[in-house]
């Protein structure tokens, strides 16, 4: 009984929410179901697609102890039921929960033999139905339904009538199609491809924005609309790449707030050594003061308040202006010298905060109280600049040496590295990394991870790394 629990848990994983994608014309009717799915539905707050066999067949999941024989058997199995030269594709609607649970999510993928898996899944102990040329059944808070070569597969949170949600479902997905910037939000190559809808997002979230006038609610509401964020996963030899493009409205491109700059003026504050970690933002505070004075008045005083009288002194020092009057936007920090992961070695840092005229009272402030041990501190017309240890300060003559593959710190609103290359006590899992930069600005980002390994995939490293981490329990594992 406990195997094929364990089976049937696997089946579900599989069947209900990734396979491989596709050209044909099976893909597209698959697709063109959430196109239609999606038209005029405001709940849908996530949508997109999934490669779940190259992902598997990436991984060399075949080799993971245990494991990978019952999935290799289940796959074996799948094939002959459902189309894996199909892509499966996936809506999330909201509202999330607290852990960013939706509350349903739904799974459209195309069925080769519908008898077949009408019969595998009685097989496997559910009680099918029928109703107006629909199969359906359900486990719990999982439910699916088969019509035609269409299968939906539905998991919600408490309880619901199986019948009414999947015929309600089904009827959605003959609607006329969805916009065309929804499709292209679709059509990006990758083995995950999720898409945020920020109007959905916003309408089905509690963001406290609903003590504003209802004149300013209907402007926000005017802002997001028609306005996506495209995430794309792709994992690939010696490197695994997510990249956010940003599908927006004109009215809310325009109030991005990220500066980039290739001659990335943070850096040159940011003292010398070689880093093993670094974090720099280069943000328009003018549009962000914008924001939080049409939308959220009160966050400068509920800031002021959590970080104490100083802090509001300050923010009433610079009136009007608010943070503008204190901050330029450039803020950095790198770690430098001795640096273990273990062992109790803290590293030494760098750090740099651009300041206005009216921000030399904070500057001054966070000198008194960061003046201890050996930190050098410097204040001058740029802003605060300081380091831990002294022989890291700023030098007219020697310059931050970034780690291979991170030169572009700093050139985005906002940039990060973390360079793994040679340092002691990390987990097997992180040892299969050799640096991990990211970068944002007002078209979107990128977080790129660089394997050890260049001509052996970033999964199949990965899946090796976590073996070795929980090879215990893997061991005590019955199947």
């Amino acid at each position: 009984m406990k195997n094929n629990y364990f089976r049937l848990i696997i089946f579900l994983f599989i069947a209900g929410f990734f396979t491989s994608c596709s050209s044909s014309s099976a893909e597209q009717s698959t697709k063109d179901a959430l196109l239609a799915f999606l038209n005029d539905n405001e709940l849908i707050v996530g949508f997109g697609n999934a490669d779940l066999k190259a992902i598997l067949m990436k991984s060399d999941y075949q080799n993971i102890p245990k494991v990978g024989k019952l999935l290799d058997s289940e796959m074996t199995n799948l094939e002959k039921l459902i189309n894996f030269d199909v892509p499966i594709y996936y809506a999330l609607e909201g509202p999330f929960d607290d852990e960013g649970t939706p509350l349903v999510t739904y799974t459209f993928f195309d069925v080769k033999n519908t008898e077949s898996l009408i019969a595998e899944l009685t097989q496997r102990g559910f009680d099918v139905n029928t109703l107006k040329g629909m199969f359906y059944c359900s486990d719990g808070n999982v439910s699916i339904g088969v019509k035609e070569s269409l299968a939906i597969l539905i998991h919600r949170k408490g309880e619901y009538d199986t019948a009414k949600i999947l015929e309600k479902t089904f009827k959605k997905t003959e609607r006329k199609l969805s916009e065309d910037k929804v499709e292209e939000t679709l059509s990006d190559d990758g083995d995950i491809v999720l898409v945020i809808n920020i109007a959905s997002l916003y309408s089905t979230s509690d963001t406290g924005l609903s003590i504003l006038s209802k004149d300013k609610q209907s402007e926000l509401k005017d802002l997001v609309e028609n306005s996506y964020i495209q995430t794309v996963i792709k994992f690939e030899d010696g490197v695994g790449v997510l990249e956010m493009n940003n599908f927006l409205s004109q009215e809310l491109g325009d109030r991005m707030f990220f500066k980039s700059d290739n001659k990335a003026p943070v850096v040159a504050k940011l003292g010398i050594g070689r880093p093993l970690f670094g974090l720099s933002m280069n943000l328009d505070l003018k549009k962000v003061q914008g924001l939080v004075n049409e939308f959220s008045p009160d966050a400068m005083i509920e800031l002021g308040r959590a970080m104490g009288g100083p802090a509001q002194f300050a923010l009433m020092a610079a009136g009007d202006e608010g943070i503008v009057g204190l901050f330029n936007g450039q803020f950095g920090i790198v770690t430098v010298g001795e640096q273990k992961m273990m062992g109790g070695v803290i590293p030494d840092f760098n750090l740099f905060i651009g300041l206005e005229k009216k921000g030399k009272y904070i500057g001054n402030l966070a000198k008194d109280f960061m003046s201890y041990g050996s930190t050098e501190i410097t204040l001058n017309d740029d802003g605060l600049s300081a380091s831990t240890n002294p022989i890291y300060a700023s030098s007219a003559s020697v310059s931050l040496k970034l780690p291979k593959g991170c030169e572009g710190f700093g050139k985005s609103g906002v940039s990060a590295f973390l360079n793994l290359e040679g340092l002691e006590g990390i987990s097997k899992i992180l040892n299969a990394v050799k640096y991990i930069t990211f970068e944002y600005n007002e078209n979107g980002g990128v977080l790129y991870i660089k394997a050890k390994k260049a001509q052996e995939n970033i999964l199949k490293q990965t899946a090796q790394g976590l073996i070795e981490e929980f090879s215990s329990e893997i061991n005590r594992i019955s199947l």
